[in-house]
């Protein structure tokens, strides 16, 4: 079985977005390691959502509307995290959300 290059890179994605939200929660760790890897935890949602709304068809735009739609999460979890000026769960959290948003959009929509 062959697989493809784009979901050999969505594997790849993955395996990045399980190690990034590991350290993302890691407790007791340095304040500096929780905002390298949530904002490596944004630009993994970024990536994954614009590889998932560009590999669509440009015939069905609300698939690809929807797919773009995944950032909304991600851009709220940057603005809680801005409020509060430090690791925020809920911050987290909602960037892993976009990550797997833009995941299963990969598999579901495409």
């Amino acid at each position: 079985m062959v697989f493809s290059p784009l979901f050999t890179l969505y594997i790849v994605i993955v395996f990045s977005f399980l190690v990034t939200s590991f350290f993302m929660f890691k407790p007791k760790g340095n304040e500096t390691v929780h905002i390298i890897f949530f904002w490596l935890a944004v630009a993994l949602s970024c990536l994954v959502t614009f590889i998932n709304a560009t590999s669509l068809p440009l015939d069905e735009a609300p698939k690809i509307i929807a797919a773009w739609c995944g950032l909304l999460f991600s851009a709220v979890g940057i603005i809680v995290r801005m409020i509060t000026g430090k690791t925020n769960a809920i911050a987290n959290v909602l960037v892993m959300l976009s990550t797997i948003y833009g995941c299963a959009g990969y598999f579901l929509l495409g």
